[in-house]
């Protein structure tokens, strides 16, 4: 049983791979993917950081290099099952705080994707993409549990605000829909776990609280990681 973790942001992988004892594998020269092998707690797993554009030199962030790189992963490794941990923003109105750490539910989906044409095409834009999401666990972990909603805009709009809202989403980051739905394509099982830097529906911008908050959010991801890792390391796929 292979188990692989996928992030965004080298800085949101970094307090991770510093609990285990990790080394790099070669990595992808088409897109700057880095590629980490080790044990954390005993348990064997794979790490996978979208890295940095070559171009640009800042972290490969949103949905293209995220699906892209859950493709390298899943021809790669060969996982049995997907973890895709990072940052994300939260919701005041549906009980979010700053530090909190959620496990994705059912599905992932969509709120910036919209496709007003007649057949599928409205639904499609949104995913619904199928998660394990596993209650258990987050009551052992005190994780809270909701749907995570992606698009490719830190800002919240507010035609994006009033999809989240019908969306019921708890959650809004950048990459997990994208990830999601290439697992879908492969059957693979995905899990999402993403630890809250700011508040969507707070007046603070969300550039603001991102920065103000990244270090203690990076944090509290890691600690849930391991146990994480431990949970999904000790069952089957």
């Amino acid at each position: 049983m292979t188990l692989a973790l996928q992030f965004a942001m080298a800085g949101e992988a970094a307090p991770f791979l510093a609990r285990g004892a990790f080394h790099p594998l070669p990595p992808d020269g088409r897109y700057g993917f880095q590629f980490h092998e080790g044990h954390v707690g005993g348990h064997k797993v794979v790490v996978a950081v979208a890295g940095a554009h070559r171009r640009f030199n800042v972290d490969s962030i949103g949905t293209i290099p995220a699906s892209l790189l859950t493709h390298t992963v899943l021809e790669r490794f060969k996982p049995t099952r997907l973890i895709n941990a990072g940052t994300a923003g939260g919701f005041e109105s549906r009980g979010g705080q700053v530090g909190d750490v959620y496990l994705g539910g059912e599905v992932a989906v969509f709120h910036d994707r919209r496709i007003p044409l007649p057949g599928g095409f409205e639904a499609m834009g949104r995913g619904h993409f199928p998660l394990d999401c596993d209650h258990a666990l987050a009551a052992k972990l005190g994780l809270k549990v909701g749907i995570v909603s992606t698009g490719d805009s830190l800002d919240c709009t507010p035609e994006d605000l009033r999809r989240l809202t019908e969306l019921e989403a708890s959650v809004k980051e950048m990459e997990a829909a994208g990830i999601a739905w290439v697992c879908e394509h492969h059957g693979l099982p995905l899990v999402l776990v993403k630890s809250i830097t700011d508040i969507v529906d707070h007046p603070a911008s969300t550039q603001s609280q991102f920065l103000e908050n990244y270090g203690l959010a990076v944090r509290r991801l890691a600690e849930v990681l391991v146990q994480v890792v431990a949970h999904y390391s000790e069952r089957a796929p």
